[in-house]
């Protein structure tokens, strides 16, 4: 009965001041109506129950009073949202997008002080602001000492700087330390890459956007194997370690004969490579090889 009473009676949206209103449960159903402004199915089973612990009714109810206020509409190549519907939607998108912008200020500013767990907190009060307390843009969930890892990022001297200035190489690491922190990478547009940053990582088999993403991209990946090393190496649960990564046609032969293979923690190769001739450098990974209980030797 209830739910007939919100379906067909009183229940009425106000879309203007859902798309502006500081309660969750209030904006996270403009957010949900967002979702459709290209056509879209409905969500997985999975997200729509997610989506029903923080709507003020089920996600099949939500959907449904989208669609008798004449919000959303299904379509042959899915959901949509109306003419109606749309200026809600895209406000709380305009809204979304400045939040997002000033979570991404904050994070930099708080980064180019080296302050990564003002960092991490600035990413962590954003995300729990969504409606699913993640956002669709960032990495996975961060580790308890992911502002740690991302930290070691500034203190790096390693062969992968070699050749760069000072200057460069502090550009580049507040760079990967920022993409680090969000757990996903992005290129950047040519204009906003320094004239000196651009010179010295310039190559001539790929546009500099590209040179940038992947001399980045290597930073923030071997502070991610070394974590792994280090956090593997003194436990007993975990002895072996596979090499894993991509095989495109960007991947050189060298890394090619790694893929897939073992090693015994203390014995495993050092990543990266040292012989990669890959122009986006080496992408293996480590990944710990976890044994069944009976593998594992009582001694």
């Amino acid at each position: 009965m209830q739910f007939l009473k919100n379906l067909f009676g009183s229940a009425k949206l106000d879309g203007a001041a859902l798309a502006v209103s500081p309660d969750l449960k209030e904006y996270a159903q403009i957010a949900l109506l967002a979702h459709f402004l290209s056509p879209q199915p409905l969500h997985d089973a999975a997200l729509q129950s997610r989506w029903s612990r923080v709507l003020p009714r089920s996600y099949a109810e939500t959907i449904a009073l989208f669609e008798k206020q004449g919000w959303l509409e299904a379509t042959p190549a899915g959901y949509q949202v109306t003419a109606t519907g749309r200026p809600f939607a895209e406000a709380y998108a305009q809204r979304a997008a400045r939040e997002e912008a000033d979570a991404r200020q904050h994070v930099r500013a708080a980064l180019a002080q080296m302050m990564t767990s003002e960092a991490l907190t600035t990413r962590r009060q954003y995300e729990n602001r969504t409606p699913l307390g993640k956002a669709a843009w960032t990495g996975p969930e961060p580790q308890m000492n992911h502002s740690a890892v991302t930290r070691r990022i500034f203190f790096l001297d390693n062969r992968l700087l070699d050749g760069l200035s000072p200057e460069t190489a502090q550009w580049l690491k507040l760079y990967a330390a920022e993409q680090h922190l969000w757990g996903v990478h992005w290129t950047l547009d040519a204009g906003d890459i320094p004239a000196q940053v651009a010179a010295e990582l310039a190559r001539p088999d790929m546009p500099i956007e590209e040179a940038v993403y992947w001399r980045g991209y290597a930073l923030s990946l071997y502070v991610d194997n070394q974590e792994t090393w280090q956090r593997v190496k003194g436990g007993d649960h975990v002895r072996r370690l596979e090499i894993v990564g991509p095989d495109d046609e960007h991947t050189c032969e060298h890394c090619r004969t790694f893929l897939g293979k073992q090693f015994l923690v203390a014995r495993v190769p050092e990543l990266p490579h040292k012989e990669c001739t890959s122009p986006r450098g080496c992408r293996c990974r480590y990944e710990p090889v976890l044994e069944a209980f009976e593998e594992i030797p009582l001694i």
